[in-house]
């Protein structure tokens, strides 16, 4: 068993894992922000824990809220932006 802690960012993003089939990222962002479309090589499953994002992938949008999770197959292109501060962890894995 492994214990990992995300903290209080001082920027946008920390990888918490970070191996070849494998990543962890604990994702601010802030009122307004938007991180553009983008894909990953990997499946994505997003999951928020702290504030309200509007979540566009390709079959539309989603508003997502702390208990809503984000599934995402490889190469399935997305973009976020934050309608309030928001945390989220993102796992990228290749299954």
């Amino acid at each position: 068993m492994k214990k990992i802690s995300a903290n209080i960012l001082e920027s946008k993003f920390e990888h918490l894992v970070d191996e070849d089939n494998l990543q962890i990222t604990h994702l601010q962002i802030e009122k307004g922000e938007e991180i553009p479309s983008h894909k990953s090589d990997k499946s994505v499953v997003v999951v928020i824990y702290k504030g309200k994002v509007d979540f566009n992938g390709e079959n539309g949008n989603q508003i997502i809220i702390p208990g809503d999770i984000i599934t995402l197959n490889p190469n399935e292109i997305h973009a976020l932006k934050a309608l309030e501060n928001s945390d989220l962890m993102v796992i990228k894995a290749r299954i």
